[in-house]
């Protein structure tokens, strides 16, 4: 596994995936696409630093043994998954009258010894304060998603958990993942891997009117057989400047 956590510079997340690297490609890893920039009304938002809160991780690890949700797995590297939902702590907006916290890192962690090894997903909150939720939504990636490429304007930007990948030369101008139309090429020798591991991205771009959606929760799950990801996507009301 790779365990380094995956920062996007306080930049929104917009989508997250999980990818198998090294040289064998037998590291669960985890990438999370971002917003290149912060729109003018964000940036607004983001730079009212009176009653913006710090940044603060939050991860499944960290529950009650009680509140945590394990889902065996078939994978001889991790027994269960932890499936409960990661979202920010509600106590952090305590003394603060609006805001959102939204994710802008990411990293996956294992915890125990074998037989009893358990994945965990760890988040980036991001506090932008002057706003509110305006709707939320869940999501998983979308079937087509495992056989096609999305298309998806360049406005957003993928971050991985190990060097960054520069967009080959002449490419065409709307692109999955900034990089790759199906994301960076996976060497044969790993297929086997990824009947344990579902590297469809969740994500939500330019094409999902009528916004910004940016990820304000995500959580592991287990499907088919694979360990994969749900997202929860949240569209913001901002407070406009005077």
């Amino acid at each position: 596994m790779q365990p380094l956590k995956v920062s996007s510079d306080q930049k929104p997340v917009t989508g997250l995936r999980l990818f198998l690297e090294g040289k064998k490609c037998n590291r669960l890893a985890i990438h999370v696409q971002h917003l290149s920039s912060l729109p003018n009304i964000m940036a607004f938002t983001a730079a009212d630093t009176t009653t913006r809160r710090p940044c603060q991780w939050r991860g499944s690890d960290e529950f009650e043994s009680t509140s945590q949700f394990l889902e065996p797995v078939r994978w001889k590297r991790y027994s269960n998954v932890c499936s409960s939902a990661v979202k920010h702590d509600p106590n952090w907006m305590r003394g603060v009258s609006s805001g959102v916290f939204v994710v802008t890192g990411a990293q996956l962690i294992s915890k125990g010894n074998w037989p009893k090894t358990v994945l965990h997903l760890r988040l980036l909150f991001t506090h932008l304060p002057n706003c509110t939720i305006q709707k939320t939504e869940w999501a998983a990636a979308p079937e087509a998603s495992r056989k096609s490429s999305f298309l998806m304007n360049l406005s957003t930007t993928f971050t991985f958990s190990r060097t960054a990948i520069d967009p080959p030369k002449q490419l065409p101008a709307t692109l999955n993942s900034g990089v790759y139309p199906d994301g960076p090429p996976v060497p044969v020798r790993s297929r086997k891997l990824l009947k344990y591991v579902d590297t469809a991205e969740v994500l939500r771009g330019p094409h999902d009117t009528p916004g910004h959606w940016l990820v304000t929760a995500a959580k592991l799950v287990t499907e088919g057989g694979k360990i994969g990801l749900h997202v929860k996507f949240a569209l913001l009301d901002y407070l406009q400047e005077s």
